[in-house]
């Protein structure tokens, strides 16, 4: 079988500059992307059905008790600082690493289709980033990983809400911190209706970002907002 022009260039990159694991930084093997098979073996997924289900509408219902913007909650992996998942997320959000972000939204929607195989989605809405943070940063990794998961379930990506506030980042703040950090940070421009929309982001951590532009969407017509997210942070 020939080899096609892109995999015949990857062949020879990989023997210029060989590939490393983002993790460990050992050599990945031909058929090995971005992490090596023993790290991701390591990484710490959710395993039971609904577990992530469960912590996260359970640190929802915890932190804002009176919220019903989101519906339904789903991820992948547990984040733990200094755990196999962090070299992800930073090679996802700092180093430019767009193609991880998207192979990783790709698992992500795995995960979506076998714990809501009969659920259906309008569209896939990126969480956004400010113009400015997007020029920083070079590209919305919230809208790469929506492009994984779009490629798995064949539902459209749109970005239906916009960031209206330069935020700085949520690391630490406290709660209190963190929901007056996203106060009124989120628009819909255009309005919609009845929508099912699938949210989202890289990693929850106490779910404030994602309940106040979720707020912002069910105000604009949205009427299920499920989110979903590579990690949970672990407290």
């Amino acid at each position: 079988m020939l080899m096609t022009a892109t995999r015949l260039l990857d062949a020879i990159m990989h023997l210029l500059y060989p590939a490393v694991c983002i993790s460990c930084e050992r050599l990945l093997a031909e058929n090995e992307r971005f992490i090596c098979s023993s790290c991701d073996a390591d990484l710490d997924r959710f395993l039971l059905p609904n577990e992530s289900t469960d912590l996260m509408m359970n640190t929802l219902n915890e932190n804002f008790p009176s919220q019903t913007a989101i519906d339904d909650a789903l991820s992948h992996y547990f984040f733990h600082k200094g755990g196999k998942f962090q070299a992800l997320a930073h090679g996802i959000k700092y180093d430019g690493l767009s193609e991880l972000a998207v192979a990783q939204g790709e698992l992500l929607g795995r995960v979506v289709a076998e714990e809501r195989p009969t659920a259906t989605f309008d569209a896939i809405v990126p969480m956004p980033l400010h113009k400015l943070k997007f020029i920083e940063r070079g590209y919305n990794q919230a809208e790469r990983i929506a492009a994984g998961i779009s490629r798995l379930l064949s539902v459209p990506v749109k970005s239906l809400v916009e960031r209206t506030r330069y935020t700085s980042s949520q690391t630490g703040f406290d709660l209190r911190g963190r929901m007056t950090n996203m106060k009124d940070a989120f628009v819909c421009p255009t309005p919609f209706s009845d929508k099912r929309l699938l949210l989202v982001d890289d990693i929850f951590t106490t779910g404030s970002t994602l309940c106040s532009c979720a707020r912002a969407l069910k105000q604009s017509g949205a009427a299920h907002i499920t989110i979903a997210t590579l990690a949970v942070a672990s407290s």
